[in-house]
């Protein structure tokens, strides 16, 4: 019994020193990390947001995801091929 009793004081005590310790790791991990790249730069960075609408069906795409086809010197965006060969058609 007093194997088990010492047992759970040892846990406990871990336990709690665990909750006492987090906190103070968490701030010398951001304080040693190297500085994150501001937002702007991020997004400018990384892939669109801005999405295209599809002229034949109206489906917004991701300009990364989408099927492209320039028409007249412009490029237009199309959620997928079968949209695509129907707008080529009546361009």
């Amino acid at each position: 019994m007093k194997i088990l009793l010492r047992l759970f004081a040892i846990v406990a005590a871990l336990f709690m020193l665990r909750s006492l310790l987090a906190p103070l790791v968490k701030a010398v991990a951001r304080w040693i990390s190297p500085p994150s790249a501001p937002p702007a730069q991020a997004a400018a960075s990384g892939p669109s947001s801005e999405l295209k609408k599809d002229p034949v069906c109206g489906a917004f795409v991701a300009p990364e995801l989408a099927v492209t086809e320039k028409f007249n010197g412009q490029t237009v965006h199309f959620c997928s091929a079968k949209c695509r060969d129907q707008y080529a058609r009546t361009a």
